[in-house]
């Protein structure tokens, strides 16, 4: 029978399948069943600066109605102040106790200063390790790809600095150069590289003239981004590679360690599975009988096998590819 157990940035795992960071994470009872279907460790849901943010700025609002007719009200009660990232922190730490698989904590912030506090509060919790969330869509038209980019690395390298557990980056696939990022960023010390960030997209809604937003789950060839850039990454950086977005079966699971991920990070599957969160151990399952079937006992038998570095073609992944099929192509 395949042994499925692996590591990732240093931390043992029974199995390369983690649970991406989504709001399946906000119940604990959820993260339980998780870890009891085979997932190797779960990404917590993200702590977002912004959100801390609005929810402080909604509670000053609350609190000043009806200020301006009985002033006096404001001297008679104590005042309140949000509560910031404690009760992101103080359920993170109720969940390490909770479970025993690794559980990674998962950071979006917007200045510098925070994404070093929050890292060290998050440290602080218990969890294994950290993954950095840079979301945010580039509207300056004066900001360049290098500011962009030297941002990045600034708040990366501040954060290293300021903790000692590993330390992950969720990238976006829109850099100009997606190697070039990878490679700055693994020469900081980064232990772990998620590809790819997935960003939601706004729609219009015709009827009420007014902007839409909907959660689209990912499909099964939006894989095929992650994949290439992990085959093409493979050996060239020291950082170990997260596969996510459009895994949706074991042999999924497969293609990424075939082209050299270290792990994979799933989401959308445990939300649009007739089986919900055991779905994991089916990709488990599967991943296992196709090693199984392949004489394959470990994952590391196999892993980067089909990487650029060591397939036949050099240009499999690359423009190459590209013509090739249009030249297949037939009316």
């Amino acid at each position: 029978m395949a042994d499925l157990s692996t590591s990732y940035m240093g931390i043992p795992l029974s199995s390369p399948v983690l649970v991406a960071a989504c709001s399946v994470s906000g119940m604990i009872d959820n993260i339980r069943r998780c870890e009891e279907a085979g997932a190797g460790a779960l990404v917590i849901r993200s702590l977002f600066e912004e959100q801390i943010q609005l929810e402080g700025q909604r509670l000053d609002e609350q609190q000043a109605v009806g200020s301006e007719r009985f002033a006096e009200s404001l001297s008679y009660f104590p005042p309140l102040e949000h509560a910031g990232p404690r009760e992101h922190l103080m359920w993170t730490e109720k969940t390490r106790k909770a479970v025993s698989m690794p559980l990674i904590g998962s950071i979006n912030a917007v200045h510098t200063g925070q994404w070093v506090k929050y890292a060290r509060q998050m440290q602080d919790t218990g969890v294994n390790a950290l993954e950095l969330n840079p979301y945010a869509v580039q509207t300056d038209v004066d900001r360049s790809a290098s500011d962009v980019e030297a941002e990045l690395l600034e708040v990366v390298q501040s954060v290293l600095d300021a903790v000692t557990i590993p330390v992950s980056v969720k990238l976006s696939p829109f850099y100009t150069s997606v190697p070039h990022v990878a490679h700055q960023l693994d020469e900081r010390g980064v232990k772990g590289l998620v590809l790819f960030n997935r960003f939601l997209q706004p729609d219009i809604d015709l009827d009420t003239m007014k902007l839409r937003q909907t959660m689209n789950w990912s499909r099964p060839e939006e894989a095929r981004l992650a994949l290439r850039y992990v085959a093409i990454l493979h050996g060239r950086v020291g950082a170990e590679l997260a596969a996510t977005g459009g895994i949706h079966d074991g042999q999924a699971v497969a293609r990424q360690l075939l082209a050299g991920a270290q792990v994979v990070q799933v989401a959308s599957v445990l939300y649009t599975s007739p089986k919900k969160l055991d779905v994991l151990t089916s990709l488990n399952d599967q991943l296992g009988g196709w090693m199984d079937e392949k004489g394959y006992a470990k994952i590391e038998s196999f892993r980067g096998r089909l990487s650029q570095a060591q397939i036949g073609d050099p240009y499999a992944f690359e423009r190459a590819q590209y013509v090739q099929l249009l030249m297949k192509q037939k009316m």
